[in-house]
């Protein structure tokens, strides 16, 4: 798993092609129909044609095998999960509803009702943090700040979660939320509304890995643009709040606090390795990865697919997406 393309991979709503009237539409981004959005796709193994969510019908035309692996990353969470239906079905609901996402919120519950959960338990969900299941509830109240601000999650909350559960869960999820905030950022971001006649279980499908790809287009030269002045002075106060000693400062604290979960060792992580994935020619170093890949290996390939297909597929300007990595994880306050 690399960095390159996490953030460019929040911009994919802004890749997805230009927006038509809203009498055409009853979102504001267009959509392929079903049968022309699998005309874009990569070729399927088996599921071709099935009906695809919304989302998936705004990004195919334009970013094709993105929108393959998140199909994928869509499923897995939805059915492979280790929380179980009911924990990963209530927290997914819960980011959703912290977020105001009506599309993905319905689709929680949806998938709450097809795996069985009863009506009252859906309500008392729905209800809020005082009805929520006293043996769920610093779940739901982790998804719930997860989502709203990651930073204040205190090293209680986490242990707290980690004896009830044990580090796999946990990092399931981690895995889980990020994958939901990175989907609630993209339906928000292209306005995408709830399918007719309700939400869609999730698609299964497996695509060709061999598929032919399209032609990537030639990236623009550096010094054939014509970008805005460079201001002479930033004044800025939300700018001008970490300079780089106060950036290199929170380097060394984050280095310096125990973390939340051991860290597997790179042989851990190679025996964990699902069949047919390929061995890492080098030993991996990054923590985050190696917690990932080591608790969760397959929620976290499918999540890896997404971030390596997109920075392939989108070919962004590279200052662009640094420069976009740095206002997320600024914004999170997040010193990584």
């Amino acid at each position: 798993m690399m960095r390159s393309g996490w953030s460019a991979l929040l911009l994919v709503a802004a890749l997805a092609g230009p927006a038509i009237a809203a009498d055409e539409n009853p979102g504001v981004w267009r959509l392929e129909s079903n049968e022309e959005a699998w005309k874009h796709l990569p070729r399927a193994l088996s599921g071709g044609g099935a009906r695809l969510p919304a989302w998936a019908r705004a990004t195919a035309r334009d970013l094709p095998r993105t929108t393959a692996v998140m199909l994928d990353l869509d499923r897995v969470h939805r059915t492979r999960s280790p929380l179980g239906p009911s924990l990963r079905g209530k927290m997914r609901w819960v980011a959703a509803d912290a977020n105001r996402c009506e599309y993905t919120r319905a689709t929680a519950e949806a998938d709450l009702q097809r795996a069985g959960i009863p009506d009252q338990e859906i309500a008392d969900l729905k209800a809020g943090p005082k009805r929520w299941p006293e043996d769920e509830r610093d779940a739901l109240e982790f998804a719930r700040q997860m989502t709203l601000d990651a930073s204040l999650v205190t090293d209680d909350q986490v242990a707290d979660l980690k004896a009830a559960y044990g580090d796999e869960k946990l990092v399931a999820m981690v895995l889980l939320l990020a994958a939901a905030n990175f989907q609630d950022r993209l339906i928000l971001g292209l306005g995408i509304a709830p399918e007719e006649g309700g939400p869609l279980p999730p698609v299964d499908v497996r695509f060709d890995p061999e598929s032919p790809k399209p032609p990537v287009p030639e990236r623009a030269n550096p010094a054939d643009r014509q970008g805005p002045d460079e201001p002479t002075k930033v004044d800025d106060p939300a700018w001008r709040e970490f300079d780089f000693d106060a950036l290199q400062r929170g380097m060394r604290e984050q280095k310096a606090a125990p973390g939340r979960v051991r860290v597997p060792t790179f042989d851990e992580v190679l025996a964990r390795l699902p069949k047919g994935v390929p061995t890492p020619k080098n030993p991996v170093r990054i923590r985050w990865t190696l917690v990932c890949m080591g608790y969760q290996p397959e929620l976290a390939i499918a999540w890896s697919a997404c971030l390596r297909t997109f920075g392939d597929e989108a070919q962004q300007d590279r200052v662009f997406e640094e420069s976009l990595f740095w206002i997320v994880t600024r914004t999170i306050h997040c010193f990584y």
